[in-house]
């Protein structure tokens, strides 16, 4: 399937600029596709109610999604590097879409473990967070932070607009319904889209980046060389010395500890908080929305102060977002309450994903760029794997989410002052050259 793909002869050049195009595609496949992950917190209520499976097997089911998707990732990043994005990330969609119709079908734990887990992690490791974010920097230079934020505010709509159609589709006719379109919906639309309008670089377009000249065909061959250049252990021999790949390994770990482990388990702490379903879908919604701003707003701030600091900015934001929700039964619960840490944690979550993923580029972007964001996806799909379960596990002993939700604010702490470490590398190293 991807030896068969080759380079489009360049088309004539337009006004307007290709890149926007697949920044949409990206939008809208990544509002999908994430949501296949994160709409399992409000699946994991019908499923646990019908089969009377604990909050920790099935966060085992999404750790095993995470973890397949961080060890897949640097290779899946090597086949965008080699082959390009046309080649690869479509058929992403098409697994995704059969993980998620196919889960109509389970009946049994390993059935979750299956479409959940392995296929789940399989498609999204084609075309999910790690791929479109390797795609930007060869269509983005001068505005990489506004393209990133607003790609990756499609998880925003995703989170504001499936989580709540999801959790209605359940209420009216059953969870497995609700699995079958949303699976339905990626492989009738969402697949199509991306095989008939993705495109491997501007230059196919008769552009270049950020919508300049096409670039000279010694600097394509160049930015495209690792299509036949480094393999996933080259890559690494080349990073492991640089103290910015492990400044990222640590940030990325503390972002995917953050996002899995809330958002798995964010519908169960609402409904334990007394909120009914509908409601805590709305706040889970809610988180999306802001998000989505927060991409963007974050990406055009990162621009502005540096992505380091647009870091250092969201993690504080964040951490004060998720000190106000274990403060929430305290407080007295309420819809207010709710949408005021959906305003702290969605603007915080969003602005940390889109300058991380800029941030990253600034770092690394080159023809290895798939690779190396594969590595660092590894240690995203890490704190994913060791999240989620653990927190199930000590809401089993505990009855309560506390300390797993203190220990995911003391990272983001952490990540204010990597953030703050990895601007002055970038600083240093510019003024030197």
């Amino acid at each position: 399937m991807i030896s068969s793909a080759h380079p489009s002869p360049a088309e004539a050049p337009s006004s307007f600029y290709y890149g926007w195009v697949i920044v949409g595609l990206a939008h809208v496949t990544l509002a999908f596709h994430v949501t296949t992950r994160f709409s399992f917190g409000i699946y994991q209520v019908p499923l646990i109610q019908e089969f009377g499976w604990s909050r920790g097997a099935l966060g085992g089911a999404f750790a095993l999604g995470l973890g397949t998707y961080a060890v897949l990732a640097p290779y899946t990043g090597s086949l965008l590097e080699r082959h390009g994005p046309r080649a690869v990330m479509p058929w992403g969609c098409i697994v995704l879409g059969a993980a998620m119709a196919g889960s109509f079908f389970v009946s049994s734990l390993w059935h979750v473990y299956l479409f959940t887990g392995l296929l789940g992690g399989l498609g999204l490791s084609l075309s999910g967070f790690a791929t479109h974010s390797a795609i930007m920097p060869r269509w983005f230079v001068r505005m990489r932070g506004r393209a990133t934020g607003v790609a990756l505010s499609g998880i925003g709509v995703g989170l504001l607009v499936l989580s709540p159609a999801i959790e209605r589709a359940i209420a009216h006719w059953g969870w497995r319904a609700a699995y079958l379109w949303l699976g339905l919906a990626i492989f009738l639309a969402i697949a199509p889209a991306n095989f008939l309008l993705m495109r491997d670089n501007p230059e196919e377009k008769g552009q270049g980046p950020d919508g300049g000249p096409p670039r000279p065909p010694e600097a394509l061959s160049a930015a495209r060389g690792g299509r036949s250049g480094k393999g996933v252990r080259e890559v690494f021999g080349t990073l492991r010395g640089d103290v910015r790949f492990w400044a990222l390994v640590l940030l990325v770990f503390f972002i995917g500890l953050n996002a899995n482990t809330l958002l798995s388990q964010l519908q169960l702490y609402l409904v334990d908080a007394r909120y009914p379903t509908a409601t805590a879908a709305l706040i889970f919604g809610a988180v999306g929305f802001i998000r989505m701003l927060g991409s963007v707003v974050g990406g055009w701030v990162g621009d502005w102060i540096g992505r380091g600091r647009g870091v250092a900015l969201s993690g504080a934001i964040t951490a004060a977002g998720l000190v106000f929700l274990m403060a929430l039964p305290a407080l007295g619960g309420g819809l207010l309450n709710g949408l005021l840490f959906a305003l702290l944690f969605g603007i915080g979550f969003g602005a940390m994903s889109s300058c991380y993923s800029a941030l990253s580029g600034d770092c690394f972007e080159g023809p290895a760029y798939g690779v190396i964001v594969g590595f660092l996806e590894i240690c995203y799909g890490l704190g994913g794997v060791v999240g989620p379960p653990l927190a199930g596990l000590m809401f089993d002993l505990t009855g309560n989410y506390y300390v797993p939700f203190s220990v995911i604010s003391l990272g983001m702490v952490c990540a204010i002052f990597l953030g703050l470490f990895l601007q002055r590398e970038l600083d240093r190293r510019r003024a030197a050259a």
